[in-house]
């Protein structure tokens, strides 16, 4: 009792900063003590909501029962049985019980072979589990992007990471690339088209290019934009040519070398620059990311960025998981092109 309220009088000596970093550690270290899974699934079982058909999208369903612990359900369309979490990156999954230790070993961002010895797993099932993980995060990005919205793109290498069967040959390192080294048609770059309004939303999109087009900026970006709002980019003849077929757009250009308009210091490019910044920097974390991931990657950035604003990030984490009915399917287009991990 002495030691609580010494430490009471020591917390209380703290600054309100200090506070409310040591209140957000110890809601954490709560919350992985606690079966934050299990929790919610026992909510989703208990709640009135009946989780409509993953297979025909129909709302007409009943419950039937729980098997380990998870509801069942019935179709009454298609007559086809599901249960609570099919279509999630928690289906089929067999060690569910290590997926909250995994989650804490993404939080903190460790590698995928050491998340793997830390929680008692195959490298290949590590490698599985983030990319189940993360392709639930593109449903995370906004609908629509308003008001004043900075866009510009990012040049990265295009990265064949893991691939036996280089039609090129290997570089050193990752940067050691020449854009032209694969030939005439050959795309040597990956363009990371980026758009953030002033409120902070961000939408990423990767696309393989050299050059990027008007139409390919189109195919990014052209359903985010809302009507009305303010297109700042640099003087990119593209992005001119795109904003020219989207009625209701207006266009404000920046000279790249400026970073900001001097005739109007509201035009600039600023918040997107410091978005390719903070981008490189998470990159960087991987040793390298294959192309063929890294829209995966992207959204992870995008969507951990709002995940640093909750108090309750395991938990923000499985609800996402539990609510993506299409992330089974998405993972296994993924796997497709995926490579096996030799260990």
């Amino acid at each position: 009792m002495k030691d609580y309220k010494k430490l009471m009088e020591q917390f209380r000596g703290l600054g309100p900063a200090q506070q409310e970093s040591i209140l957000s550690e110890l809601l954490l270290i709560r919350e992985a003590s606690s079966p934050v899974l299990q929790e919610l699934e026992a909510e989703a079982g208990e709640s009135s909501h009946r989780k409509p058909c993953p297979h025909c999208k129909s709302q007409k369903v009943y419950k039937r029962g729980k098997q380990k612990g998870v509801q069942m359900y019935q179709c009454r369309e298609c007559d086809k049985w599901y249960s609570q979490t099919t279509g999630t990156p928690l289906w089929e999954i067999k060690k569910k019980e290590k997926w909250q230790h995994y989650l804490e070993c993404m939080q903190r961002g460790t590698g995928i072979k050491k998340t793997a010895e830390e929680v008692g797993i195959c490298i290949q099932t590590s490698f599985d589990w983030r990319h189940k993980i993360l392709s639930t995060l593109g449903s995370q990005e906004p609908a629509k992007l308003g008001g004043t919205v900075e866009c510009d793109e990012m040049e990265l290498s295009l990265s064949n990471k893991g691939d036996r069967n280089l039609e090129r040959k290997p570089r050193k390192r990752g940067t050691d690339f020449k854009r032209n080294d694969g030939g005439k048609h050959n795309i040597t770059t990956v363009q990371v088209v980026t758009a953030v309004d002033r409120d902070g939303n961000k939408f990423l999109r990767a696309v393989e290019s050299k050059r990027l087009t008007h139409k390919q900026i189109r195919k990014a970006i052209g359903k985010k934009l809302s009507m009305k709002s303010t297109l700042i980019t640099d003087e990119h003849p593209s992005y001119k040519k795109f904003a020219g077929t989207r009625a209701g757009i207006t266009h404000k250009t920046v000279n790249s070398r400026d970073h900001v308009n001097p005739a109007d210091k509201n035009v600039h490019v600023q918040r997107v620059n410091n978005t390719h910044k903070q981008i490189r920097d998470f990159l960087s974390r991987f040793n390298g990311v294959s192309s063929k991931y890294l829209q995966n990657y992207l959204n992870w950035y995008a969507y951990g960025g709002k995940m640093n604003d909750t108090l309750s990030q395991l938990r923000q984490w499985f609800c996402t998981i539990l609510a993506s009915d299409m992330a089974y399917n998405l993972f296994q287009l993924y796997k497709q092109n995926a490579v096996l991990i030799r260990t």
